[in-house]
């Protein structure tokens, strides 16, 4: 018998698969799932800290809501608009946009 493999690339958008299906009794899913590692999200606070401290522009204030607004859109359970959100948020917060774009692209792969 021979090995038999899949490969499905995806770049730079969503993908939807339909009727996957795994012989032996096996479960797979077809959903695509977005989350942002604790490690990730830590990275980007101190990220944009750092940017909120060098700049005599941005306020406490507009620090602390884009890093409260990130950190929201870590915890929530329903991922699928986390990337449209994160587009929302680099249009919002052009100061941030380096540490905003690492993340998208940690999203995006």
């Amino acid at each position: 018998m021979s090995k038999s493999a899949i490969h499905i690339n995806v770049s730079g958008g969503n993908a939807v698969v339909g009727n996957v299906s795994q012989g032996n009794d096996n479960q797979l899913d077809n959903r695509q799932t977005n989350s942002i590692a604790a490690a990730d999200l830590e990275q980007f606070c101190v990220a944009i800290e750092s940017l909120a401290c060098q700049s005599s522009t941005v306020s406490t204030a507009d620090y602390m809501a884009l890093r409260a607004e990130v950190e929201s859109l870590a915890q929530e359970s329903e991922k699928s608009d986390v990337v449209d959100r994160l587009k929302g948020l680099y249009k919002k917060y052009a100061w941030a946009t380096i540490p905003l774009k690492a993340l998208l692209q940690l999203l995006i792969p």
